[in-house]
């Protein structure tokens, strides 16, 4: 697991060394950041990979420089770029790879409202899963890394992925997911279903142990 993650964070500083090349000048910013977004052909269309390096073109546009929020103009074509991103998991998962590690992200205090409109417009079928493992994975690695520094990023990570989760609060596939996740997490497992079967799989793979499940179960009881 460690191997993946450390690799992903690899990828990740790669695409954000050359996405942020744009950013160097503050004067120039708004109008470069918005020549520079991708396409909603290729949002749609593209792979993780790909996803990854969008993500990085979005975040200046969503978090201007200066500390403002984004124009009506930005944010109506954010808005939209996000909708096409955020319809399909290759999407979802490139942008909040990115995004819940960004320095932009871990300093903020609200979720930006057009993030947020595009994330409580998506299809929760595709989207909650996703949240729920953008929360998830950092709060194991929490506990899993030794290095302070590392604890503290994983620790601020699982934090915005709780910001995105609460958006969907109350949602009914966030309910039935997290009371998967928490049976799971708690070993209170009840039946087989589908989704106990799922998450059970999931944390087998990732291979949590008992501090993994119990921060994991912690965290996670809110939104059952």
């Amino acid at each position: 697991m460690k191997k993946t993650l450390l690799l992903l964070s690899s990828m990740i500083a790669k695409h954000n060394a050359s996405a942020f090349v744009a950013r160097s000048s503050p004067a120039a910013m708004p109008l470069t950041s918005m020549r520079a977004l991708p396409t909603t052909t290729q949002v749609s269309n593209d792979d993780f990979m790909k996803q990854l390096g969008h993500a990085s073109q979005i975040i200046p546009v969503l978090h201007p420089e200066d500390g403002s929020s984004p124009s009506e103009e930005e944010s109506a074509v954010l808005l939209e770029v996000l909708q096409k991103q955020f319809a399909h998991s290759d999407g979802i998962r490139g942008f909040f790879a990115v995004y819940l590690t960004s320095a932009e992200s871990l300093t903020m205090e609200e979720v930006p409202s057009v993030l947020a409109e595009a994330v409580k417009g998506s299809d929760t079928k595709v989207m909650v899963p996703l949240a729920c493992m953008n929360v998830i994975m950092p709060t194991a690695m929490s506990s899993i890394h030794q290095d302070p520094e590392l604890k503290e990023c994983a620790s601020k990570t699982a934090d915005n992925g709780i910001k995105i989760l609460r958006l969907l609060k109350g949602d009914s596939d966030v309910v039935s997911n997290c009371k998967a996740i928490y049976q799971v997490s708690s070993d209170e497992v009840e039946g087989g279903d589908d989704l106990i079967e799922y998450w059970n799989k999931f944390f087998t793979n990732y291979k949590y142990g008992s501090e993994q499940k119990a921060d994991i179960s912690r965290v996670i009881k809110e939104f059952c």
